[in-house]
Parts: C-alpha cells; sequence; structure tokens
C-alpha cells in the first residue's frame, strides 16, 4: 500500500505544470483599461466640449435679477428713508462683429482636436504594449539561447578537463574553454536582465502584476509591403488618417476662427435688453399695490470703441502669429511622419533580408558546430576551433532571432504610422 502510494506521488510529481498565458489581445484590452494617460486626455475632451457647450450658450439671452435696497440718514429729496428695486432683466446680444459665432466655432474645433489626441494616445498605448510584448518574446528566445550556449560550453569544459588530465591538451586550452563559459555566463546573466525589464515595461503599461505568465507570438502579424503603388497608399492613407496631422488641421481652423473674432472686436456691439422693475420703500418692494411701482423697459444698446490703446491690434496679431505657427507645425509633422513610413518600410526590408540569411546562416553553423566536435572527440580538432564554432553558433541564433522579431516591430510600427489599429 506504502509503495502503491509513493508511485502515485512520483507520477503526479512529472506531470507538466500549466502556467497562464498572456495573450498579446489581452495585454492591449488590460492596457487600455488601466493606463491613466487614456483617463487623462478623456478628461481633456470632456473639457473641450465643455468650452464648446459654454460658447454655444452664448447664442441664448441672459435673464438676471437685480436688487437694490437703501436706507437714508437724510432725504434731501424727499424720496423716502428707504427704497429698494426688484428687477428682473433680459438681454440679448444682436450683434458684436461675429465673435460669438467665431469663438464657438474655434471652441468645435478644439473640442475635435481633443478627440484627434485622444485618439493618438491610444494608438501610442497600443503601440507601447505591442513592443512591450515583443521584446518579451525576443528577450525569452535570448534567455533560451544563452543557456544552450552555456550547457554547451559545461558539456565542452568537462571534454576539455578529461583530455588535459590525460595530456592531450594544454593548460592554456582548457583555461581558455574557462573562460569563454564564464563570459557565457555573464551573457545569460545580462539576457535574464532584460527579460526582467521587458516584463516591468509590459506591467508598467497594462498595469497587470505579471508572475508566471507565458507568452507566445499569437495575434503577432508578420510584415507585409506591396509594391511602389502600395507605398504610394501608404502615404495618402498616413496623411488622411493619423491624428496627429487631424489634431493639428483642427488646432488651424480653431486658430483662423480666432483671428476672425479677433478682428470683429473692430465692429459696433449692439444689445436689446427687456427690464421689469418694482419699487417700494421698504425692504420688500411691491408692497403698495400700486401701478406707479412697476416700470417696464425696452432698451437697444449700441457700443462703438474708437480707441482701446492698440489692444485689439496686438490680439489679432497674436492671432495671426499662433496661426502661423500651428501651420508650420502642421507642415513639418508631415515631414517627419512620412520621414518616419519610409524608414520603417526601409528597415523592415533589411530585416527581412536579415532573416532569410540568418535561417541559412543558422542551419550551416549548427551543422558546423556538430562537424567540430565530432572531430574534437577524434582529436583532429582543436579547443579553439571547437570554441569558434559553438560562437558562431550562439551568434548566428541571436542574429536570426534579432531580425525575426524586428519584423513584427517593424509591423507594429507601420500599424501606428497609418493610425490602423485603433478603437
Amino acid at each position: 500500500m506504502r509503495f502503491f502510494f509513493l508511485l502515485i506521488l512520483g507520477s503526479l510529481s512529472v506531470l507538466p505544470t500549466t502556467t497562464s498565458a498572456l495573450l498579446l489581445d489581452e495585454a492591449i484590452q488590460a492596457a487600455l483599461q488601466n493606463h491613466q494617460q487614456i483617463e487623462l486626455f478623456r478628461a481633456g475632451t470632456a473639457r473641450a466640449n465643455s468650452f464648446a457647450d459654454a460658447e454655444k450658450s452664448r447664442f441664448m439671452p441672459s435673464v438676471d435679477l437685480h436688487y437694490n435696497y437703501i436706507n437714508r440718514d437724510r432725504d434731501p429729496f424727499q424720496l423716502g428713508d428707504e427704497s429698494s428695486t426688484v428687477a428682473i432683466i433680459g438681454s440679448l446680444n444682436l450683434f458684436n462683429g461675429l465673435q460669438t459665432q467665431h469663438n464657438y466655432k474655434a471652441a468645435e474645433h478644439r473640442a475635435r482636436a481633443a478627440e484627434y489626441q485622444l485618439k493618438s494616445s491610444i494608438a501610442d498605448i497600443i503601440l507601447a504594449t505591442r513592443q512591450s510584448y515583443i521584446e518579451i518574446l525576443r528577450a525569452d528566445r535570448s534567455v533560451e539561447t544563452a543557456r544552450e550556449g552555456v550547457e554547451l560550453l559545461k558539456r565542452q569544459l568537462h571534454d576539455a578537463e578529461l583530455q588535459f588530465e590525460y595530456g592531450l591538451i594544454a593548460r592554456n586550452d582548457l583555461l581558455r574553454v574557462e573562460v569563454e563559459l564564464s563570459s557565457a555566463r555573464q551573457q545569460l546573466l545580462t539576457t535574464e536582465g532584460q527579460f526582467k525589464i521587458a516584463r516591468r515595461k509590459l506591467e508598467r503599461t497594462t498595469g497587470l502584476q505579471l508572475r508566471d505568465e507565458h507568452f507566445v507570438e499569437q495575434g503577432l502579424q508578420e510584415f507585409k509591403v506591396g509594391n511602389s503603388d502600395a507605398i504610394v497608399s501608404y502615404r495618402q492613407e498616413l496623411l488622411e488618417k493619423r491624428s496627429e496631422l487631424n489634431y493639428l488641421r483642427e488646432q488651424l481652423l480653431a486658430s483662423k476662427r480666432d483671428c476672425s473674432a479677433s478682428k470683429g472686436s473692430y465692429l459696433p456691439r449692439i444689445d436689446l435688453s427687456l427690464a421689469h422693475e418694482e419699487y417700494g420703500d421698504s425692504p420688500i418692494p411691491g408692497d403698495l399695490a400700486d401701478s406707479a411701482d412697476n416700470d417696464n423697459k425696452l432698451m437697444l444698446n449700441a457700443r462703438w470703441n474708437l480707441f482701446d490703446g492698440f489692444a485689439r491690434r496686438s490680439a489679432v496679431a497674436a492671432a495671426n502669429a499662433s496661426t502661423r505657427a500651428v501651420a508650420a507645425e502642421l507642415h513639418d509633422t508631415e515631414a517627419e511622419l512620412l520621414l518616419q513610413l519610409e524608414t520603417v518600410l526601409h528597415n523592415a526590408h533589411i530585416a527581412k533580408g536579415r532573416l532569410q540569411e540568418a535561417k541559412i546562416g543558422v542551419l550551416q553553423a549548427e551543422e558546423n558546430y556538430r562537424v567540430t566536435e565530432n572531430l574534437f572527440q577524434q582529436q583532429q580538432a582543436t579547443t579553439v576551433d571547437l570554441l569558434d564554432a559553438q560562437f558562431l553558433l550562439t551568434r548566428s541564433r541571436n542574429m536570426e532571432i534579432n531580425a525575426h522579431y524586428d519584423l513584427f516591430l517593424a509591423s507594429a510600427v507601420l500599424d501606428r504610422i497609418l493610425e490602423r489599429d485603433t478603437i
């Protein structure tokens, strides 16, 4: 019975342990839910919309309630010791140089600009999540390669120690293997540290606490690019969809509206007011039921400022300068984004060629190491030859890993440049 119990425990101990896998799509959704930058820009969008609503309310009439009470020690005009007035005044602007219209349109453009800013922030967070996830996969593969290199050198050191005991190799050959093993262990520590840093970056982006999660390449996209016609369509897609450009375009339209509103201050202002007033000789007006205590007024007020110390001219000049600045920023951003597009396409083509060559190089390096190791066992190859073969194998694998994940990064950056992966 005891033997049967131990047999069950042993069988359970050899069962594979399951670890939860964090997929890329899950990481992106977590980042969009937990990242505070999105909440920041959402608040900015809500604020811009509120400003637009506030400007829109200026088209409506305003209603004010006024109250005035006076208590006099002396009454030279025989108005009474006490007097009070209550007035309800409704006013509506009829004309102010179209400043209200221009300010409202400017606020609308800035509200739309804030929405584009939010969309750009979402796209940036998605890109950051994809980049962090890809770097984790790269670091994981690099750790695996570094461990394989350490194991190869351990086995080689064991063989070298045996050959040294039998006097088949010199001591400096043994020391060289030990030095290479020490370097390989240092490289392993470096790659493990890079993996931990990559995990920490993903935690920072997604707001998740990662523990024993497993990361897979599911959800990653291979880089694909068409012919020259496709590249032309990429440029057009970038200029039309990129949120940063649309943000600046809306800001430019808002600045132009600001200019028009500033120029409108040169024109007269016309207001219409309707007031109902009640008077009394006590703190509460209208105590005496007398129509003489009531008064209704219809007023048309026109004002035209002839000189204000050049304040309006300065305001118009400032608005024009802001418009020129936004226009210059728009053109500069267009040029910068087009350069980013050309750069990512160029780097992707290079990475694709590197990956093709690296795959061939890995096969050749593996065969070279196998042959060299057999020759070393037959004492037809030196320790230096085997170390060189091991170095070439590790380098080839690392080059294949880097080219492989550089292509994934290029695809993620291209999607961000063209703003394809947004919600």
